[in-house]
């Protein structure tokens, strides 16, 4: 008995199969690009929530004890991340935070973590901006900016630091007294 053997065998070319691999190589590397600027949107988003319940959490402690937190007094790295571990931990002793928030810092940029540095009562920038505390991080989404994200401040003229008026993506917070 002999077998029959099809000729006309149904499928995909080898090409065929290459250029739909291609095909969705390229819209997998579109979506995955934006999925990185929504991540970095997100991580700004954080900050900018945490820093808004940090605000309150300094004035809390400014109202009840008339000054701001101390800063660290055991620098180990960066004496302005070293310098808002302290202060936010006092916070959560006194039952201000209820955790401490914690920012990775972004490889090559500087001050990109959560950073603070308490210029004291009564101080002001050199454009006259009241001071007092000031928090820093750094937005990686977002646009480089003079002035800043609401309610940031810039209290420096430009190139002085980095939460002066110069186009930068670092998102500053001033504590007054």
């Amino acid at each position: 008995m002999k077998t029959k053997v099809r000729k006309n065998i149904k499928g995909f070319t080898l090409i065929e199969l290459l250029v739909v691999v291609a095909i969705i190589s390229l819209l997998s590397s579109i979506v995955f690009a934006s999925l990185n600027s929504a991540r970095a949107k997100a991580r700004d988003s954080k900050k900018i929530q945490e820093f808004r319940q940090l605000v309150t959490a300094f004035n809390l402690y400014l109202d009840k004890y008339g000054r701001l937190p101390n800063e660290g007094t055991n620098i180990l790295t960066n004496a302005f991340a070293d310098n808002f571990n302290s202060a936010v931990t006092q916070l959560k002793t006194e039952g201000f935070l209820s955790g401490v928030p914690t920012s990775t810092a972004i490889g090559g940029i500087d001050y990109s973590g959560y950073n603070y540095y308490n210029y004291g009562p009564g101080s002001t920038g050199n454009n006259g901006t009241p001071i007092g505390g000031l928090l820093v991080t750094y937005l990686e989404g977002a646009t480089s900016t003079t002035a800043g994200l609401p309610p940031s401040c810039r209290p420096y003229t430009s190139g002085t630091n980095w939460c002066d008026a110069s186009s930068t993506k670092y998102y500053c917070i001033c504590i007054p007294y």
